[in-house]
């Protein structure tokens, strides 16, 4: 996804994963670095991933997923990617239609 793009419409981009951040920044890392800021949801493991439903029970993983939330705290748009990232044409039209 191209964050600037997102940024420009006033979305803030963030990455929460259930590892730990000594974890997270090995996988950054890993890519050549990351360009949004990554959220632990270790401890306790999934807490926010469990309250935005997108925690698997069964894998111990949160399921990798886009949302946007409004200023108030509301998720106005949700979608579960299995694998690989959206496009940030869908996600910027998804901003439009707020």
């Amino acid at each position: 996804m191209d964050n600037a793009k997102l940024e420009e419409k006033g979305a803030l981009v963030l990455g929460l994963s259930v590892d730990s951040a000594p974890v997270q920044r090995a996988f950054a890392a890993s890519f050549g670095g990351c360009p949004y800021p990554l959220l632990a949801d270790f401890h306790p493991k999934g807490e926010v991933a469990r309250k935005y439903g997108v925690y698997d029970e069964e894998r111990g993983v949160s399921k990798r997923a886009v949302f946007i939330v409004d200023k108030e705290g509301v998720v106005r748009w949700k979608r579960l990617y299995p694998r690989g990232l959206p496009e940030t044409s869908e996600v910027l039209a998804a901003l439009e239609e707020l």
